[in-house]
């Protein structure tokens, strides 16, 4: 769960607060750096933007751009990569080539990743280190993604849209009957800091289940993930997991048994022979050897003894239900990078996992491979449109062998953000059967009788069966079911959606105690003071009321840094309809909480107001400037002063916790831009 579950931990969400800093490039690029210390990429790429916009250095882009790439941002990534490598000093980064590559094959620029890949190669003379090895093996790679998209497999790949998929990840499903089991990182929590964290929990779709999480799976503060159920669906094996970050969880092995009026019974962790302290043993898969009419558990894990990072073991479970030592699925399957999410299909006696080391698409591939005398076959490639250029996990086959599903953060996923591909969806698949050929079970036993291989385009010699050969017509190409897009919309309609777009202040800010009507900050300023003091307004107005606690945190998470959010998008939006040569108006409404008198108000909104022109003013190097000094754009600014404040918010100098700290009068603070006109 270390590199997929953990990748849509909201840790990605959540921007680190900092109690107070100049609004300083350096202030900005250290608040970067602590943010991705803490695997807070999206934070840190928003930080280092901003320093980037007072003082541009090679260092703070590459930088950006590391956050960018982390946190699924791949166009903004390669942008930012490539401005680096222009400049005088791009030989100070060593991975500059390596890493460009990387992010070229996520976007399915292959030529371009493998001569950067090779460009890398002469800078690091080195053989043996780990990158030098994977670019190498991301060269082959390139050639091979090339190939694979024009051979493609006969199976369709269809986004799930029945209420399962968020912004935040789904992953692990699997079916039981009519019902889905998966898991989710969308439940918030908070970590020994007191900071807001996201966690994963165990959900049941389908029947009279409504993607409501499943109880009895993990304590507090910890994730639950990663279920799979036993060939006779009477043990549920699951993950637990602790940690705040992505680097800090540990997981471990559990397993709860079917009673007998059909409920779950308590859970148990495995023993050590899976279950190692400090280490991380996660995804099981039960699967059944008909050879050796053995069940086998089937787990990712970081322990001793691997080949490197994740790796994918199995340990034997006997008759008694004990689990034998843990062995290792050896080098023709682990490398020194990660294996992960191991899935086995029974009927055809086939391991399917994925890799990001093997030669594929692009991030983590799924792959298959089968033991034959004692030794695991070469993993081959499961193929496009089953993998992309993204990251494809959790591939699994449900009961009928014709149908299953997988998870991944392709193009079509929703999002936290926009243009990133942070966090995990789940996708249905369909897979096509040879002609004449379907999978037979004995019904008294879970051994299969015959277990021809299914057809996913690969080699004959993966299957145990095979037919005789029969010219076929050159399959269709597959067929990928993703979210409809939207329709085109004019740039004007585009603006009017965003609207209102609202942004917060704090109290008395800008410059307080004054009674001057403009200022010279801007609201980008104003914001990033105003979102530092996030945690001061829990403490002052919470005090202690977890419940008070979480609606500020939201306000602050999904009113006040959205606003933010949607100005700058405001802003991109407006540029493209002016360089269009639209003549476009802009209307401006300023709010007060009524804490002081109205005159006071009055001018304290024209002060907001000033901010907020401010931020247009000097948008990306003064961009909007030409525009406003020739009367293309337009602003109308009207402030309200505290006279439009909804009764019952208090105004009580001597009440701040209420006055100034609680949500309410917080959302009295504001700046609308409400309409656009053109003209």
């Amino acid at each position: 769960m270390k590199r997929i579950l953990i990748s849509g931990l909201i840790v990605l969400l959540s921007c680190c607060a900092i109690q107070s800093f100049g609004q300083t490039a350096r202030a900005y690029e250290r608040a970067g750096d602590k943010a991705m210390d803490e695997k807070e990429y999206y934070a840190a790429s928003q930080y280092y933007k901003q320093a980037i916009k007072l003082r541009n250095k090679s260092n703070t882009v590459y930088k950006f751009a590391q956050a960018c790439r982390l946190f699924g941002a791949y166009i903004d990534a390669d942008k930012s990569y490539a401005v680096v490598a222009k400049t005088r000093d791009r030989n100070r980064f060593s991975q500059l080539a390596y890493w460009q590559g990387d992010v070229k094959k996520r976007l399915e620029q292959y030529d371009k990743a493998a001569g950067l890949f090779r460009l890398y190669l002469v800078t690091d003379p080195e053989e043996n280190s780990f990158y030098h090895q994977k670019a190498k093996k991301e060269i082959e790679a390139c050639k091979l993604a090339k190939q694979l998209l024009i051979d493609t497999v006969d199976v369709e790949v269809e986004w799930v849209d029945t209420g399962i998929n968020t912004p935040f990840s789904e992953f692990a499903p699997h079916q039981m009957g009519d019902s889905l089991f998966y898991s989710s990182m969308r439940f918030k929590m908070e970590d020994e800091e007191g900071r807001e964290r996201f966690r994963s929990k165990l959900l049941l779709s389908g029947g009279e289940a409504e993607n409501k999480p499943l109880s009895g799976f993990a304590g507090q503060g910890e994730h639950a993930a990663n279920s799979a159920l036993s060939p006779d669906g009477n043990r549920l094996y699951f993950t637990r997991c602790e940690g705040g970050s992505s680097e800090d969880i540990v997981c471990s092995i559990y397993v709860r048994k079917k009673k007998s009026d059909g409920s779950w019974g308590r859970a148990n962790v495995l023993s050590n022979n899976v279950n190692i302290p400090g280490y991380t043993a996660t995804h099981p898969n039960v699967g059944y050897d008909s050879l050796r009419n053995k069940e086998l558990l089937f787990f990712t894990s970081n322990r001793p003894g691997g080949q490197g990072k994740l790796d994918v073991w199995y340990s034997e479970i006997s008759k008694e239900g004990n689990y034998g030592n843990a062995i290792n699925l050896g080098t023709s399957v682990n490398s020194i990078d990660d294996e992960m999410t191991p899935f086995f299909h029974i009927a055809s006696q086939s391991l399917y996992f994925s890799s990001n080391w093997h030669e594929g698409l692009g991030g983590h591939d799924i792959f298959n491979t089968r033991l034959e005398d004692k030794n695991w076959t070469k993993p081959i490639n499961a193929g496009y449109p089953l993998n992309s250029s993204y990251n494809d996990v959790y591939f699994v086959i449900n009961a009928d062998n014709s149908t299953g599903y997988l998870s991944s953060n392709r193009i079509g996923s929703l999002s936290l953000a926009e243009n990133e591909a942070c966090c995990n969806d789940i996708y249905a698949i369909t897979l096509s059967m040879k002609e004449d050929e379907e999978f037979v079970e004995d019904s008294s036993s879970v051994t299969f009788v015959t277990v021809p291989q299914m057809t996913i385009d690969l080699p004959e010699e993966l299957l145990i069966e095979t037919p005789p050969s029969v010219p076929t017509p050159p399959p269709p190409p597959p067929v990928v079911v993703l979210p409809p897009p939207p329709p085109a919309k004019t740039v004007m309609q585009e603006l009017e959606e965003l609207l209102p777009v609202t942004l917060y202040f704090h109290n008395d800010e800008p410059d307080s105690n004054t009674v001057r009507i403009s200022t010279r900050k801007t609201y980008e300023e104003t914001y990033l003071y105003y979102y530092s003091l996030k945690d001061l307004y829990k403490t002052q107005h919470a005090r202690g009321d977890v419940g008070l606690k979480w609606k500020v945190d939201d306000f602050f998470e999904y009113e006040v840094r959205k606003g933010y959010e949607n100005l700058d998008l405001f802003s991109t939006t407006l540029l493209r309809g002016l360089n269009k040569g639209y003549h476009i108006k802009v209307s401006i409404k300023g709010y007060t909480s009524p804490r002081a008198p109205s005159d006071y108000n009055e001018k304290l909104a024209k002060r907001r107001i000033s901010s907020v022109r401010n931020f247009f003013n000097t948008y990306e190097i003064a961009i909007f400037q030409p525009y406003i000094d020739s009367g293309q754009l337009i602003f109308y600014e009207t402030p309200f002063g505290e006279t439009t404040a909804p009764k019952g918010i208090s105004d009580s100098y001597n009440d701040p916790r209420n006055s100034i700290y609680s949500v309410e009068a917080s959302q009295e603070r504001r700046v609308e831009i409400i309409e656009v006109e053109r003209f």
